[in-house]
């Protein structure tokens, strides 16, 4: 036996126990990624959307009857999302010219700038990828966590493949 083919038969030999080892690892990966994801449905569904619900309520009640006109939402109100997400993309607009008569203006009512901040706060929360400077976003986590799990079952792939590959040649 030369030093390539002991060496492949020990590479043959250890493959099960390595293909074990990163089965292991995608079970931790995948109950971290299970952790996070009810951390999420927590902030998003408790606290997110009843702080969406609650100011387009104000909105389409008090800020109506004391500015006139109508609402219009706008595409990044009550969305999920590191740069655009907001409780903020609206105007009350003239029921004539559809005009924009007002806009969030911060103080003009206490209610509705606590749930713009408590929004922001959850928003920021699930969204913020960890190149801005902190790592605390959930949902940046479970990308990464998905990538994770996907590069370690190809490689349990091709190490539990090699036990044949390698035993054609560890003679």
């Amino acid at each position: 036996m030369s030093l390539y083919t002991d060496r492949l038969k020990i590479m043959e030999k250890n493959a099960p126990s390595q293909v074990g080892q990163i089965e292991g690892s995608i079970a931790q990966v995948e109950a971290q990624y299970e952790a996070l994801n009810k951390e999420k449905e927590a902030i998003q569904l408790g606290m997110c959307e009843p702080a969406t619900a609650e100011a387009t309520d104000f909105l389409d009640t008090t800020v109506i009857a004391d500015k006139g006109g109508y609402m219009y939402y706008g595409p990044n109100y009550g969305t999920i999302d590191y740069a655009n997400g907001n409780l903020t993309d609206w105007e009350v607009r003239d029921s004539t010219s559809h005009a924009p008569i007002y806009t969030y203006t911060p103080g003009d009512y206490t209610v509705l700038d606590g749930l713009v901040e408590d929004y922001a706060f959850g928003n920021d929360y699930l969204t913020r990828p960890p190149i801005t400077g902190a790592s605390y976003g959930i949902m940046p986590k479970m990308s990464s966590l998905t990538s994770a799990a996907n590069i370690l079952n190809e490689n349990a792939d091709k190490v539990g493949d090699s036990v044949a590959v390698f035993n054609k040649y560890a003679t």
